[in-house]
């Protein structure tokens, strides 16, 4: 029974509490005994339902006040307010300064990084301001009737003031291409340069003359200023009208060529039947892709000059189209080498190297796009006289550049020719000479050691080639002889260089011999009636001759 009791005070104490609360509430507010005694029983049964509370001994209105003074300190006291927001405030500024810090930091480094980009680069612009004296004739007549990009692309021909004389093309065609958002006023430091070159050798050789070299008219195209590199429609829609304006171009020559008489010595010019390309950034990738569409006439692109052209890959690959067309063209040009369709075409590019911060050097590179004897890929940087590194428009107008590029140009014209140019090999000799240094140059058989010493042709007796492949060459008193064969294939036509190999060492020993280098031609096969394109290469084998012997080679007949 005691216990009994014990339990029903306890269990009386909260009402008990409650009652005093509520009174002392009610009193205090003057508020109406009705609500006091609603309010009294719905927290006495919150509180009965909550016994977690009660046995902490806190009621609700302490928690609430408690809130209000925000936390503790270490020691259980309340932080007051006005210290919790003084708090925050300090760690606000603390973490503002560290970012105002950092930022400081990165604009610095930011400032350092482009004074260095600027003006402490090894390859500093050292190129000589070019000038001219431009007239630029728009091509009326190239109306929609040539082309339906008539009232959206335009065609100049270009005149230099105080030599170009007639306001009519009679020369050989040259076309310039500018790039992105490039402009047909581009073209005139080369054209100025160009004309001034042949004015000069003309004065100093009448006879070039009746050499073919008879100078050039240049023509440029207004592409509208367009984002070709950023939009791939942009590139078919511009190659479809340089395909046009060739056509145009090449119409108006008989008239003009038979109204103009260069010769004094009667020499006959063919008429035109292609027309020299020049193509800087983004012209070069649409002079090549005027190959691949309908439009374009076989044999009127023969030789493309392309400045700073990005030949590999796109620059700024944001749409997928440029991929596509950069990937058809490609496969279009590795085809047409491959099956002789372009064997008569030249390409050459040169890059502007460390300057050129727009154009990476190696998406130049045409090396994987032509053979060899159909290509060039330099740096302005390794030419002879020119020996700079050249930004991205300075390779247009640079002074010592635009010389050489007009030196080289005056050297594979031939009027006389209906291409208006050399044959590709004496072509791309030319260039070679003129693009490659003398050090690159000479030093296409150069290996440690080597000392050439010339030998006419005629110490040799004579030059045999064997249906079976083998290659014999007879010099007085001493044989060389050697398997030219091929995977058992029989070469039946080669032509010969004899290569000095004079004393190379080689693991401590000496040895002189003979190398010769064939390269394969074009054979017939009787079964099927027509010509078979071999894979073009070059095959080396070393021959060892019964006596010491060391001869410099030429070619052989």
């Amino acid at each position: 029974m005691p216990a009994k009791k014990k339990r029903a005070s306890a269990s009386q104490t909260p009402n008990t509490q409650h009652k005093a609360t509520a009174s002392t509430t009610a009193a205090a507010t003057s508020t109406p005994a009705i609500a006091t005694s609603s309010s009294s029983s719905i927290t006495a049964s919150v509180r009965e339902r909550s016994p977690a509370a009660n046995a902490s001994g806190t009621s609700f209105e302490d928690a609430g006040s408690a809130q209000e003074q925000g936390p503790h300190d270490p020691s259980g006291a309340a932080v007051p307010i006005a210290d919790r927001h003084a708090g925050s405030l300090v760690s606000f500024v603390r973490n503002r300064s560290a970012v105002l810090c950092l930022l400081f930091l990165s604009s610095i480094v930011g400032l350092l990084t482009a004074r260095s980009y600027f003006n402490a680069q090894p390859d500093t612009p050292s190129c000589v301001m070019s000038y001219s004296r431009p007239r630029f004739l728009e091509q009326t007549l190239f109306d929609n009737s040539w082309t339906r990009f008539s009232t959206k692309y335009k065609l100049y021909l270009y005149r230099e003031g105080g030599y170009d004389v007639f306001d009519e093309p009679y020369r050989i065609p040259v076309l310039f291409v500018p790039g992105n958002a490039g402009s047909p006023k581009q073209v005139r430091s080369i054209a100025s340069a160009t004309t001034t070159a042949f004015v000069d050798l003309v004065g100093k050789d009448p006879s070039a003359i009746d050499r073919g070299q008879i100078g050039f008219d240049f023509f440029t195209v207004g592409l509208n200023e367009e984002f070709t590199a950023l939009h791939g429609y942009s590139i078919l829609e511009q190659a479809d009208f340089v395909n046009d304006a060739i056509r145009y171009i090449l119409s108006l020559y008989p008239k003009t060529r038979a109204r103009h008489r260069l010769s004094r010595n009667g020499t006959e010019y063919a008429l035109p039947t292609s027309v020299i390309v020049i193509g800087h950034s983004m012209g070069g990738v649409v002079a090549r892709t005027a190959f691949t569409l309908p439009n374009h006439i076989v044999g009127s692109i023969q030789a493309i000059f392309t400045l700073a052209t990005p030949h590999n890959n796109p620059t700024a690959s944001l749409e997928y189209y440029v991929d596509k067309v950069y990937a058809s063209i490609n496969r279009f040009w590795r085809h047409g080498f491959h099956h002789g369709t372009l064997d008569d075409v030249s390409l050459v590019s040169i890059a502007g190297g460390n300057l050129d911060s727009m154009i990476n050097s190696d998406y130049t590179y045409v090396g994987d796009l032509a053979p060899a004897k159909n290509s060039l890929s330099v740096l302005s940087s390794g030419i002879d006289d020119v020996w700079l590194s050249l930004d991205h428009q300075s390779i247009l107008w640079c002074a010592q550049m635009v010389r050489k590029f007009s030196a080289m140009m005056l050297q594979i014209m031939d009027a006389r020719s209906p291409s208006q140019l050399l044959p590709l090999e004496r072509r791309m000799d030319a260039m070679r000479q003129h693009l490659y240094s003398k050090l690159d140059h000479d030093s296409a058989f150069a290996k440690p050691g080597f000392r050439p010493r010339k030998t006419s042709s005629e110490s040799y007796r004579y030059v045999q080639v064997y249906n079976e492949g083998d290659i014999r060459v007879s010099v007085p008193d001493k044989v060389f002889s050697g398997s030219a064969g091929i995977g058992g294939e029989k070469l039946l036509n080669a032509s010969l260089h004899l290569v000095s190999t004079d004393k190379i060492k080689d693991k401590g020993s000496s040895s002189s011999g003979l190398q010769i280098i064939y390269g394969l031609r074009k054979q017939k096969k009787d079964q099927i009636g027509d010509e078979q394109a071999m894979d073009p290469g070059f095959q080396v084998f070393g021959c060892n001759p019964t006596d010491t012997v060391s001869m410099d080679g030429s070619d052989l007949p």
